[in-house]
């Protein structure tokens, strides 16, 4: 049995994860970000003690959700909680249990969740988007997980879309993430239906009511987003591209357009072979992840 650790800027989870991947129990906490990381950690330790008491856990493993130095296996830093800075989470859970963790962050797990639990199962090669409140991602290669030079490869929210387009969190303008995340999303539609505040979900319920306003903007996202994917699958050649997340749930409202979208814009020699499916593990896919990371644990 796996302790799986799944950690966002809003909320955690901790779930024991059976060798096949089934989700035997789960725990979830909102964050409380005034509390810091020291909180937090409290927190999870406290959960954490729990499972380990009841069940037989071999190892564990966590997808964060930051910047992981995964060769260091250090914690970066959180844009959502203080106090995680440089921090040694894998060395803690050591300590304190005396069992083998390891961390990464929580796209490229959540990535390897669906490769090997869900839409990716079978496969050589995927990349994995995940759309909500940002957009993140993950990349699988001869069935690991590429990191690139520096441990941060992946960041396909951050690939330049639109010159001088909307300004991005990370400073940029135009990234696929200022365009095609949810809040992008809302703001667009809100404009365009002179409707203000309104968020991704709404838009999605205007366009399957057929409001001219709602109707452009989700073809827009899908314009800007298979451009993104198209730049991916020219570049890598996955097998497939699977997307999750909270905009992914909207269903075939965007992800029809989405894919003729990119069959218009990859290499003819790619066409035939294009995949563009749906994540299948949902919200699990980084629980179910965090267990199978612990399979690199030398």
């Amino acid at each position: 049995m796996i302790l799986a650790i799944d950690i966002g800027g809003t909320r955690f989870r901790v779930a024991a994860v059976s060798e096949v991947g089934d989700l035997v129990r789960v725990s979830r906490r909102r964050t409380n970000a005034e509390g810091g990381a020291e909180w937090m950690i409290g927190q999870v330790l406290e959960i954490a003690r729990k499972y380990v008491d009841r069940y037989d856990i071999d190892a564990i493993g966590v997808g964060f959700g930051g910047p992981v130095r995964f060769d260091q296996q250090r914690i970066v830093n959180s844009t959502h909680v203080p106090g995680w800075d440089n921090l040694d989470l894998p060395g803690i859970l050591r300590d304190e249990f005396n069992l083998p963790a390891i961390v990464d962050n929580d796209a490229n797990v959540g990535a390897l969740g669906e490769f090997v639990y869900g839409a990716g199962r079978g496969y050589q090669s995927m990349v994995y988007y995940t759309v909500s409140t940002g957009i993140g991602g993950g990349i699988i290669i001869d069935g690991d997980v590429y990191r690139g030079a520096n441990g941060n490869a992946g960041e396909l929210g951050h690939v330049p879309i639109l010159l001088n387009g909307p300004r991005c969190d990370c400073g940029k303008r135009g990234c696929l993430e200022a365009l095609c995340s949810g809040p992008a999303i809302g703001r667009r539609g809100s404009r365009r239906m002179k409707c203000e505040g309104l968020s991704a979900r709404e838009v999605f319920d205007a366009a399957r009511k057929g409001v001219s306003g709602a109707s452009r903007v989700v073809l827009e996202t899908a314009q800007y987003l298979g451009m993104g994917i198209a730049t991916t699958i020219n570049t890598l050649s996955p097998d497939l591209v699977v997307i999750g997340g909270g905009v992914a749930k909207a269903g075939r409202i965007l992800l029809d357009p989405l894919r003729i979208s990119v069959q218009d814009l990859v290499m003819p020699v790619h066409r035939a072979s294009v995949r563009v499916l749906s994540a299948r593990r949902g919200d699990n896919a980084v629980l179910m992840g965090a267990a199978a990371l612990t399979g690199s644990i030398n």
